[in-house]
């Protein structure tokens, strides 16, 4: 696992290498062509026109807007490595003297730097929107290969130019790289939005699963994306408590406080059909129901609605009725015909399942409206589910995802 937090780690610097290997590449072939084999794509038939001037002074205007707007990654990666590495070397001083090869070395480090190269940029919307991160890098990538694209088109539309024709190819030839930046980034992405915790602490008796996820599993949440941890910064805002009507898992537990409850009581509510419920339990036993499904509570002492799966209305309200602590799960839930269980009737059905002939779930209605709970009898009745687990995950640590957008020095940079 170390050889993949290094390799994650180590993105920045891989693209920098594709983009010095792309622009040696580009470089290499078009000197070569341009002064010593012209032939080596193609056979010159027409050697009068052989020269780029003979395409006219528009054409090639053309040509070279289109060629910098497609190799834009890679030029200003270029002229920053030629500025920041390739200078100091001719100056004795800053390789020398410490106070100035300190922040020159420092400045090599920052992470404003390491975004810079990378094209990462560090907007607060992407803070807990990952996939939006995502898809402009894509976006990105998609509008270079058409820029790139239509300059191998122009080029080929000259005709009785070899010089013209060779450049396309050497356009072509860069897609290579651009592929393999896309792959990176993909892998970026994939490790935030696909992510899987890895436990620090695992006690013996527990078994790592081998079996696929549940099909109602829908992702593990890094826990610092949790809505306790959103700041005040524009894109990166909690959401209102009392006006938010967006029911969708991942918001609740990205945008959203500990309190939070997602929706009104369950008989306050019009539609009572599907609820949104709080779970919490251990960090192994959470694995295990990732892989598998819940299990019916059927201990006396702590089923005070009866044998069932016991869920609150909110992250904070599992804190009092949980046995085990350090993972939420947060889940869509059928609740079926239910029985609601006021006050004074707390204890008819502890320990027993005598309403599951007649009902699906038991809704218990706190004095306190924060402290209501149900059970369901059945864990298919569980539609869905998304899971943080907050103790013992050392891979968001372990991944620098905790501090990849810190260090912010010049705006999104």
């Amino acid at each position: 696992m170390c050889s993949h937090s290094c390799f994650y780690r180590s993105l920045v610097y891989l693209h920098v290498l594709i983009a010095i290997f792309e622009s040696a590449t580009t470089i290499g072939l078009f000197v070569l062509i341009s002064i010593t084999h012209q032939e080596l794509f193609f056979k010159t038939k027409h050697p009068e026109d052989g020269d780029l001037q003979a395409v006219g002074t528009i054409n090639i205007i053309i040509i070279f807007v289109l060629f910098l707007a497609g190799a834009i990654r890679t030029i200003i990666l270029l002229v920053f490595v030629f500025l920041v590495l390739l200078m100091p070397s001719v100056c004795f001083c800053m390789l020398c003297i410490p106070h100035c090869r300190n922040p020159y070395c420092k400045l090599l480090r920052s992470r404003s730097t390491n975004r810079f190269l990378s094209f990462n940029c560090n907007c607060p919307c992407y803070r807990a929107r990952p996939k939006l991160r995502f898809q402009m890098q894509f976006i990105l990538i998609i509008f270079i290969s058409c820029i790139r694209i239509a300059m191998i088109i122009f080029c080929f539309t000259i005709q009785h130019n070899i010089a013209t024709k060779s450049l396309a190819v050497i356009v072509a030839i860069s897609f290579f790289f651009l592929i393999i930046t896309s792959l990176l980034d993909f892998y970026h992405y994939r490790v935030w939005w696909h992510y899987k915790p890895i436990l620090s602490k695992t006690t013996e008796h527990v078994e790592i699963p081998t079996a696929p996820l549940s099909k109602k599993h829908q992702r593990f949440i890094p826990y610092h994306l949790l809505g306790d941890n959103r700041t005040t910064h524009f894109g990166d805002k909690a959401c209102s408590n009392n006006r938010c009507q967006n029911r969708d898992l991942e918001h609740i537990f990205i945008f959203h406080f500990k309190g939070y409850n997602p929706q009104p009581r369950y008989f306050d509510l019009d539609e009572r059909t599907r609820y949104i419920g709080f779970h919490q339990t251990d960090p192994e036993s959470a694995i295990q129901i990732a892989h598998s499904d819940f299990r019916i509570s059927v201990k006396h002492e702590c089923s005070m609605l009866g044998h069932g799966v016991y869920f609150a209305r909110s992250r904070e309200g599992t804190d009092r009725k949980a046995n085990r602590q350090g993972a939420f799960i947060c889940a869509e839930i059928n609740m079926g015909r239910v029985l609601r269980v006021n006050a004074h009737e707390r204890n008819l059905y502890r320990g027993k399942k005598d309403w599951w002939t007649t009902h699906d779930s038991a809704y218990f209605c706190h004095p306190d409206a924060a402290f209501d709970e149900f059970c369901i009898k059945d864990p298919s009745q569980i539609l869905k589910w998304i899971m943080v687990i907050e103790k013992n995950d050392s891979k968001v640590e372990l991944y620098g995802l905790d501090q990849e957008f810190d260090d912010t020095k010049c705006s999104c940079i």
